[in-house]
């Protein structure tokens, strides 16, 4: 495909969206995931926006991929935000599939980052045509950056 859809370069101040596509880590490791949040503010200079699943337990974002999905195209949707971080991997992103809005989506492109489990979103959309990021997420990377 040579018509990617890049998403634009992220500023200082941008409202980033932060979903829990897979897990519940945030619920589970709450001191690590305020670590990370503190880490996109005062480093990376950037406002994170919690989305709905973001802070879910794992048990309810098992039970219901469309929420999780529903959460990425609000996240598309929502034109004050201007890229979207998940907070950590797992392993269920692939029932989440079905659920995405492409058209949606491709209409308005971000930037999507994270890695492992998130993997599978990233390369779904990558196929669909959206330039991903396979980068930090919010637990394991961008709570490690040292002020």
């Amino acid at each position: 495909m040579s018509n990617f859809k890049r998403p634009r370069k992220l500023q200082p101040g941008d409202r980033i969206a932060v979903v829990s596509p897979s897990w519940g880590g945030p619920n589970v490791f709450p001191a690590i995931y305020e670590t990370g949040l503190e880490a996109m503010r005062s480093q990376l200079k950037l406002e994170p926006v919690e989305f709905p699943t973001a802070r879910m337990a794992p048990d309810k974002l098992a039970q219901d991929p469309k929420l999780r999905a529903d959460d990425i195209n609000a996240a598309f949707a929502d034109e004050s935000i201007a890229g979207i971080f998940v907070s950590i991997g797992g392993d269920d992103s692939v029932r989440i599939l079905p659920y995405l809005n492409t058209d949606l989506i491709l209409a308005n492109p971000k930037l999507l980052m994270g890695y492992s489990d998130t993997t599978t979103l990233l390369s779904y959309l990558s196929f669909q045509g959206l330039v991903t990021f396979h980068g930090p997420t919010i637990m394991a990377g961008i709570a490690q950056i040292e002020s």
